[in-house]
């Protein structure tokens, strides 16, 4: 039985894979990749013989479908924020614009009585451009009397003065206070009295007077 086994095991197949092999066995490989990761070898008894015989790697397959995608990771902690940049360089200044159409005139003042007061004399004074004022006289030096016309009350009213230049001696304003007391005038007329600085009384000086 085992005579017959050796004939069949010597076939022409085995007698080739023999010829490939006995180099092996003197060291010679002629298949370059018999000695790979990739080639598996064994021993085989042919024959009395040892014979080193290997399996050559075949021809790499078709590459398969794509597998499902795996499930979301976690997500990352935050990073750190950032310096803050640097402020840029102030722009260039714009062009001015057209200067805008006139508003609509506004309405009229409310004062109930206003005069420019000028001094003519040293006893005398003329009311311009007044409303509601119908006299005003120099008691003394630099105290001016003004009546105002009804209903304005001097005793239960006040008034307000300023200095005027035009209208004053030399183009130049006086200091002008209102006597709230009007002690130097008749009752029911209010009291304005001018002085050149600080305190001397003169009868150089306009003012305007406002009757709120």
């Amino acid at each position: 039985m085992r005579r017959r086994t050796l004939t069949l095991l010597a076939t022409p197949a085995v007698l080739g894979a023999m010829t490939v092999a006995v180099p092996a066995l003197a060291g010679i490989s002629i298949l370059p990749a018999a000695h790979t990761a990739s080639t598996k070898c064994f021993i085989a008894h042919i024959a009395k013989h040892r014979v080193r015989e290997c399996l050559v790697r075949g021809p790499r397959g078709f590459r398969g479908l794509p597998g499902p995608a795996g499930p979301r990771g976690l997500r990352g902690l935050t990073g750190a924020t950032g310096k803050t940049g640097k402020t840029g360089a102030t722009g260039k200044t714009g062009a001015a614009g057209a200067q805008g159409l006139p508003g609509p005139q506004g309405p009229s003042g409310t004062a109930r009585g206003y005069a420019v007061v000028q001094p003519t004399s040293s006893t005398q004074a003329t009311a311009i451009l007044a409303k509601n004022i119908t006299g005003v006289t120099e008691a003394k030096e630099g105290v001016f009397c003004i009546a105002p016309a009804a209903p304005i009350n001097a005793a239960e009213e006040t008034i307000a003065a300023s200095p005027e230049a035009s209208y004053s001696s030399g183009g130049v304003p006086g200091v002008v206070a209102v006597n709230a007391q009007h002690t130097n005038c008749p009752a029911g007329q209010f009291e304005v009295d001018t002085y050149t600085a600080p305190s001397t009384p003169s009868s150089n000086y306009a003012f305007t007077v406002i009757v709120p």
